[in-house]
């Protein structure tokens, strides 16, 4: 059993079976939990004492058991897709791009372990120190010629085309939404009426999205179909890009320009009749995987938070802060919006940062005069835009604390 450098808690397979039993048994005082296990399908396949994982399903089922058996996370590696099981996400990840060969190279291993060591060094947890992994993986396979060391370029993290694709937990072969008819998303008001969608965009507001909160169930469902339909009606007399936050299909049925997904409703909701339709889709995202999964989807634009603390939802991730949004709108090649705590100060800071969109909430709804802010957070976009731009990081910082 082996460990990078510096991370002794991160195992690689050495095919010492002494060691893989002991491994198994978790007999030996010197052999403590690992936090991360990394191993391909022929490693894990005699690690369990199976003649082979010749199947997705056997591969997903031999990670859970490895991970109960010896370890906080597992990832086992192949030819053309990885399975990570982690306490974050669970799920297969591919490459977004061909290399020309596939990820069997004798070097490639090293290459995942010591990326993925190195990531948890810095402070990530498991799942994002996988995709970290993948994506120096990606990069030194790119740009191999055959000959010489596999190595990774220090710029891994900063290219599109490293970035894996994240599986959903239900397969969905969509790929591809309509674009943006204006990329340039500017002010994003996100509010909770058609009385303030119509509000939000006499003001001026181009881009806006409709999130009706505590209103789930079939008992709503007439209130909620009128609110969105009288947005629709605002928002395409004033020229506006209107996004219905979580009720697709009622999108779908009214004919909205557009839906915005969290990543709890990616699972449930029926993607493919939203592309069918022609709806554009933001997802928000919050992490290194979510984005992943997000960028599996190649949605009309993502959005990354949060990006400074919020009251508006309550959630386990760490501001972001501007230089991780400087980096997602670097790496991204479509629309990122920035999302969380903004003001017209973080909003001007936002817009500096790459930002195609600033979204805000109660900024402008909490407001004593909505107009008055809806102009001041506009300036603040004009005003960060024609500022010097913020140098994206070469690595984003973590997101979500480690587990303890």
């Amino acid at each position: 059993m082996t460990a990078p450098a510096n991370t002794p808690s991160v195992w690689t397979f050495a095919g010492n079976a002494k060691d893989i039993q002991r491994l198994l048994a978790r007999s030996a005082q010197d052999l403590p939990r690992a936090a991360l296990l990394c191993l391909n399908r022929r490693e894990a396949a005699t690690l369990l004492g199976t003649a082979a994982l010749d199947s997705l399903e056997a591969v997903a089922q031999a990670a859970t058991h490895l991970r109960a058996a010896v370890c906080e996370a597992v990832v086992i590696t192949g030819d053309e897709a990885d399975h990570a099981d982690t306490p974050q996400a669970s799920g297969w990840l591919s490459p977004s791009a061909t290399t020309g060969q596939t990820q069997s190279h004798p070097d490639a291993d090293a290459v995942f372990a010591d990326a993925a060591a190195q990531a948890l060094a810095r402070g990530f947890v498991a799942m994002e120190a996988i995709v970290m992994a993948c994506m120096a993986r990606q990069d030194a396979l790119s740009r191999h010629t055959g000959t010489g060391p596999l190595q990774p370029r220090p710029d891994f993290a900063q290219r599109s085309a490293n970035l894996p694709r994240f599986s959903l937990p239900r397969p969905t072969t969509v790929s591809g939404f309509a674009a943006l008819g204006d990329v340039d998303l500017g002010l994003y008001a996100v509010v909770g009426s058609a009385a303030w969608v119509a509000r939000v965009v006499a003001a001026g507001v181009r881009t806006v999205q409709l999130r009706i909160k505590d209103a789930e169930g079939p008992e709503h469902r007439d209130f909620v179909r009128q609110q969105v339909r009288e947005s629709i009606h605002a928002a395409t007399a004033a020229g506006a890009q209107l996004f219905i936050n979580d009720h697709w299909q009622l999108a779908i049925e009214e004919g909205a320009y557009g839906v915005h997904l969290g990543q709890e409703d990616l699972p449930i909701a029926d993607l493919a009749a939203i592309a069918q339709a022609g709806l554009r889709l933001g997802i928000s995202t919050h992490a290194y995987w979510e984005v992943c999964r997000a960028w599996a989807l190649r949605p009309s634009y993502i959005a990354c938070g949060p990006i400074h603390p919020t009251q508006a939802k309550a959630m386990p991730w760490l501001p972001q802060g501007n230089d991780n949004l400087a980096y997602w709108c670097a790496l991204l090649p479509l629309p990122v919006v920035g999302i969380a705590g903004m003001d017209v100060a973080r909003t001007e800071q936002a817009a500096r940062a790459g930002a195609a969109g600033v979204a805000v909430i109660s900024a402008i709804t909490a407001a004593a005069s909505p107009e008055s802010a809806i102009a001041q957070l506009q300036e603040a976009i004009r005003r960060g835009r024609a500022s010097p731009p913020v140098t994206a990081p070469t690595f984003p910082k973590p997101t979500l604390l480690p587990m303890p």
